[in-house]
């Protein structure tokens, strides 16, 4: 790692994530707080998520096909564009007057729209600029930068909302993203794709999109496998609309107690982005996977038993440890599997799917929830992670012969 992190252009990718990714993470917190707190319901944040998922649903195929076609620091810089603009404008808003509801759907929805482009976009810079032999190691440090990041929106989330309001999270959280942008700007980079965007340019985004398709469907398990190792990411989205129900209503505590959650969420990812790989070194990729997929099954069951502030705050850490570790081992094989002149329409692809299974789940608590309790919510997700991690036993020792297959072709072709 500390090659890595030697490199300078990768510091500055590094540090541009580091406060774009405080920004996002306050914005969430903020929004998702504030609505369920001023109308006491899980309704109206429940169709702000389902409106979400179900506009990037639809947009998310179109952005894989531009990450593909377009300069992949450019996509980032215009993320970073389209965040400032809108938190400083409605910051602003909340210095006068007090926010409409629609207000904050529409900062809800910018900021999904980011983490929509970000992470296809970086995994697809990360390919295309850095040596293979780097990707399990920057993808680690990265996930150790977007943890720390939550560890301080989650921090400072909670005590700017009690003590100072909506409008100075946002103006905090804009000018991340101006921060963001200067340093991402000055990151040398080439698009190296150049030749093969130009081939697809006659090409509809959904004629590019079928490609990615075509390539999912050539390699065995690869469909079964994104699927179900996405689980672990999904049950965490599907999270932020039952964890602040579940806080307030459930077990009746205050902001304090909800942002705690997401400082040990972080903590818990920290701690996979620096231990992973050795995890994965003593027991292997597959059994990796496989184990966090359970142990982030068991420990929501154990937090629904037990129905105390302090177990919904020592869960998380585990939420946290698990769906990092699945991601990581993840990130790393898709990057290793999948051709980079695609690899941005299939991480949109399976994004994609991902957002139709929230779409489904968001759907369901939200009309159920205020009825139900969170906690029937999270037994749910409990079950599908279950269904998860046999999809992931049967599909991914497939993957991992792909990976093996490339890795002796390349050193084939580097001796030769």
């Amino acid at each position: 790692m500390r090659e890595v992190f030697a490199n300078r252009e990768f510091k500055k990718l590094f540090f541009s994530n580091l406060f774009s990714g405080f920004g996002q993470g306050m914005t969430m917190i903020g929004i998702a707080w504030y609505l369920v707190e001023t109308t006491g319901s899980a309704e109206l944040l429940g169709t702000t998520m389902l409106t979400s998922a179900f506009l990037m649903f639809f947009i998310g195929p179109y952005i894989g096909t531009l990450i593909d076609r377009l300069s992949r620091k450019k996509m980032m810089l215009a993320e970073h564009v389209i965040g400032f603009t809108v938190l400083a404008v409605l910051s602003l808003w909340g210095f006068f007057g007090p926010y409409a509801e629609w207000m904050l759907i529409a900062i809800y929805l910018v900021t999904t729209l980011m983490y929509q482009i970000h992470y296809p976009a970086q995994a697809a810079l990360v390919q295309e600029s850095f040596d293979s032999k780097h990707y399990h190691a920057i993808n680690s440090l990265l996930e150790v930068e977007g943890q720390t990041a939550s560890v301080l929106a989650g921090g400072f989330a909670g005590l700017l909302l009690n003590y100072f309001g909506l409008h100075l999270v946002l103006m905090i959280n804009a000018l991340t993203y101006l921060t963001a942008y200067l340093l991402m700007s000055t990151m040398a980079y080439t698009f190296t794709l150049e030749k093969e965007a130009k081939q697809n340019v006659g090409v509809s985004w959904m004629g590019q999109l079928y490609q990615s398709w075509q390539y999912i469907r050539s390699q065995k398990g690869f469909l079964v496998f994104g699927i179900s190792a996405m689980m672990p990411f999904i049950a965490i989205m599907a999270s932020n609309l039952l964890s602040p129900v579940y806080v307030n209503q459930t077990l009746k505590a205050d902001v304090t107690v909800y942002s705690m959650g997401e400082v040990t969420y972080a903590v818990g990812a920290v701690a996979a982005g620096l231990l992973v790989s050795r995890m994965v070194g003593k027991v292997g990729q597959l059994p990796a996977m496989v184990g966090n997929t359970l142990l982030f099954a068991v420990v929501t069951i154990a937090m629904v038993a037990i129905s105390q502030g302090w177990g919904f705050v020592a869960a998380s850490i585990f939420f946290g440890w698990c769906n990092s570790s699945v991601r990581l081992v993840r990130q790393t094989l898709y990057m290793n599997v999948v051709p980079k002149q695609v690899m941005g329409r299939v991480m949109s692809f399976f994004n994609s799917v991902g957002m139709m299974m929230r779409l489904l789940l968001i759907g369901l608590f939200t009309y159920t929830v205020d009825y139900t309790g969170a906690g029937v919510g999270y037994l749910v997700l409990a079950g599908l992670l279950l269904l998860a991690a046999l999809g992931i036993v049967t599909s991914m020792r497939y993957l991992l012969e792909s990976a093996q297959s490339r890795a002796t072709v390349a050193a084939e072709e580097t001796s030769a």
